[in-house]
Formats: structure tokens, C-alpha cells, sequence
């Protein structure tokens, strides 16, 4: 059986690491102001710096542990990487509701449906 190479599979996995978080981030926090980055609000998506974060510090060892490198998971885009654990918390329920999404339709183009229900959530008028 041909052996997987780690190095290949690391960068598939932080590839889709990084799509979850940003779509996430996308849906979550672009049009309700939590994002401060000029540049993710301008475009209506998560365009920001991935940073490495202390939340992932769990998810950094279980790879470390099988022999991994740890750095395909360690990021998460810089509007909650060093926020407060509640924040983390919020992003990663988005983060189940993001794969879930891709589970029930892997055809769908996700990031134009996130911001087309951002787009929608910021022109509607505040009912109080």
C-alpha cells in the first residue's frame, strides 16, 4: 500500500482549514460589525491575515501527537484569534454550521451564498 506523504496531506488539510474558517468568518462576522478589518468589510468576505491562535493549541497538539507538524490547523483569521474564548466558542458552532452546509450541498458555491446572506442581513432595516 503506497504510504500517504504527511507534507501533501498537511497542506490539503490547511487548505480546508482555512476555507472553513473564512467562510465561517464570512457568515458570522463581516456583516455584524465583530470583523474590524477594513479590507474584509470593503470586500464582504474574510480576506484578513490568518494568525496563529491560542485556541487551536488543542487541535495543534492531537497532530503533533500523530506525527503531524501541527501548523495545518493553527490559524484562524485575525478578527478571533486573540479575542476572549466566548467569541472563539460562537465562531466554532459557525465553523459546524459551515461544514455541515458543505456535507448537505458539495455543489454549492458557499462563499457567494455567506455573502449574499450577509448582504441581506445589512440592508435590512433594524426593527426594534
Amino acid at each position: 500500500m503506497h504510504k500517504q506523504d504527511f507534507s501533501e496531506y498537511e497542506k490539503r488539510r490547511a487548505q480546508q482549514h482555512e476555507e472553513i474558517c473564512r467562510l465561517a468568518s464570512t457568515l458570522g462576522h463581516i456583516s455584524t460589525g465583530f470583523c474590524r478589518l477594513r479590507a474584509c468589510r470593503r470586500r464582504r468576505v474574510c480576506s484578513g491575515p490568518m494568525l496563529p491562535s491560542p485556541h487551536q493549541k488543542w487541535t495543534v497538539r492531537a497532530q503533533q501527537e500523530i506525527g503531524l507538524s501541527g501548523r495545518a490547523c493553527s490559524d484562524l483569521p485575525a478578527c478571533i484569534a486573540h479575542r476572549e474564548p466566548v467569541y472563539y466558542e460562537l465562531h466554532k458552532k459557525m465553523q459546524d454550521y459551515v461544514r455541515e452546509a458543505q456535507e448537505e450541498a458539495p455543489w454549492m458555491n458557499h462563499l457567494r451564498f455567506f455573502i449574499t446572506i450577509a448582504a441581506k442581513r445589512r440592508s435590512s432595516p433594524n426593527i426594534s
